[in-house]
């Protein structure tokens, strides 16, 4: 990697990075055939057990069952490689994001282009995409918070029996 890149150098290496998410795309499909081949071997099964019994051995059964597994061992194998795809994607994203953003401050320093105080950055704490994020939760109840106006209750505590402690007793 230079160390003298530009935004459309960065830009371009994201979208060649883009090929992981091509990958995650074909195993995808190929445990869904392995899947589907399973079912269809299983609703074969179910297909002879509904029209000869359950006391009538299926001749095909044995082999129809390791098939499954088979299939379900192979979809097994390919989810795993997709959870590594996936993971291996998310950090090439968040390394480019992050390149992409510095050369946007960069090229902002450079007078480039206009600073926006609407583009979001994960460099800035107070960006917009950080507002649109909905504030933390201080507390974990609801228990110190007033009634809406609109509620009956909001005269105070009431001494009717069913709000009355004592009474419970």
């Amino acid at each position: 990697m230079a160390l003298a890149e530009d935004a459309a150098s960065v830009l371009e290496e994201f979208v060649q990075n883009a090929h992981v998410l091509e990958e995650i795309q074909a195993k995808d499909r190929t445990v869904q055939d392995c899947r589907s081949q399973a079912a269809s071997r299983d609703a074969s099964i179910q297909k002879f057990v509904k029209l000869n019994g359950v006391s009538q051995v299926n001749p095909k059964e044995e082999q129809y069952s390791k098939t499954i597994l088979a299939n379900y061992d192979k979809a097994h194998t390919f989810q795993e490689e997709k959870i590594g795809l996936a993971d291996r994607a998310a950090i090439l994203l968040d390394r480019q994001i992050k390149r992409l953003d510095l050369k946007i401050r960069d090229l902002q320093n450079e007078g480039a282009i206009a600073i926006d105080p609407q583009l979001p950055s994960l460099l800035n704490n107070n960006s917009t995409l950080n507002s649109r994020l909905p504030p933390l939760l201080t507390s974990t109840t609801g228990a110190s918070t007033d009634l809406q106006p609109h509620s009956s209750n909001t005269a105070g505590p009431s001494t009717t029996i069913a709000n009355n402690p004592l009474s419970r007793l």
